[in-house]
């Protein structure tokens, strides 16, 4: 029993000696990142450039496919056994690799793109996240994920419930008080 209270005593030793930084509780803050994401003006303008990259690059695409049309087209008027049919066959195929290779390459490079510019704007809103709760005192900013569950059940199966139930990463939050997101 004394060796108990013994130790009873040490840890109210140790918790009355515990520096006052170290008692207090961490102040925690949600950013919806998504929403933040959505609501940028940069956002707005990058979905516009891309919108405007696309339309640009199908009027490309349309006139490309239509060369490879045309040279399939001419080569189709030639008969298998005639002397240029080898020819435009070989300038046709050329023609189709060269527009599949074009068009691969225009979407990657497109996606790489669209890939820089979201990481800058990720970037841009995890420093802006950081000042807010520097300004705030906050110790620990959650990144709020919710993904909404539909009224209407029917539309989805169990195991898509279970994965939407999933991804939701914060339950409950008084938003009033913790939800940084509009600052």
């Amino acid at each position: 029993m004394r060796k108990l209270s013994s130790l009873l005593a040490a840890a109210l030793l140790a918790a009355l000696t515990v520096p006052a930084a170290a008692q207090t509780t961490p102040r925690i803050a949600i950013a919806n990142t998504a929403r933040i994401l959505n609501d940028l003006q940069e956002t707005k303008d990058l979905n516009q450039k891309i919108a405007n990259d696309l339309k640009a690059l199908e009027a490309e695409r349309a006139a490309k496919q239509q060369k490879v049309n045309d040279l399939q087209a001419q080569r189709d008027q030639l008969k298998t056994d005639a002397p240029m049919w080898a020819d435009k066959n070989k300038e046709w195929l050329q023609a189709r690799i060269d527009f599949e290779i074009w068009a691969q390459m225009q979407q990657l490079n497109l996606q790489n793109q669209q890939k820089i510019q979201m990481r800058a704007l990720f970037n841009k809103i995890t420093q802006a996240v950081a000042e807010v709760a520097v300004q705030k005192n906050i110790d620990v900013v959650f990144a709020e994920q919710r993904v909404e569950i539909p009224d209407n059940l029917d539309q989805i199966n169990p195991e898509q419930l279970k994965a939407i139930i999933g991804q939701r990463n914060i339950l409950f939050a008084n938003s009033t008080t913790v939800d940084i997101t509009d600052e």
